[in-house]
């Protein structure tokens, strides 16, 4: 049966319709891939940064315990001085004590004589 003039035209519309729906086809392909690329991009970046925060923590709780640590050690020390050395006013009461007691002997020296 032969083909009508009209037929070739038809057919040729219709191939150039499909090749201009798979062009935009493809061109939606590549921004979706490319959307892709951007997502997995940023999603790298988080979990850099995720692990970033993940390490801080850890480096804060340690320096929260060496700090506990260290201030008791502190406090510690602290209250070993205070409980060795003698305040001002116990050593005022020392000397005072002292020197009365050597007056005392001093007059019961001459007292007895």
């Amino acid at each position: 049966m032969p083909e009508s003039p009209g037929s070739d035209y038809d057919r040729g519309h219709i191939a150039g319709g499909i090749d201009a729906r798979l062009a935009e086809h493809d061109e939606h392909f590549r921004r979706i891939n490319g959307s892709i690329e951007n997502v997995a991009a940023e999603l790298r970046q988080v979990n850099l940064s995720l692990q970033r925060l993940a390490d801080q923590r850890l480096a804060d709780n340690d320096t929260v315990v060496a700090t506990a640590a260290a201030l008791k050690d502190a406090e510690e020390a602290r209250r070993d001085k205070s409980e060795r050395s003698w305040t001002p006013v116990a050593r005022v009461a020392v000397v005072v004590s002292a020197v009365v007691a050597v007056v005392g002997v001093v007059l019961a020296i001459y007292a007895n004589r």
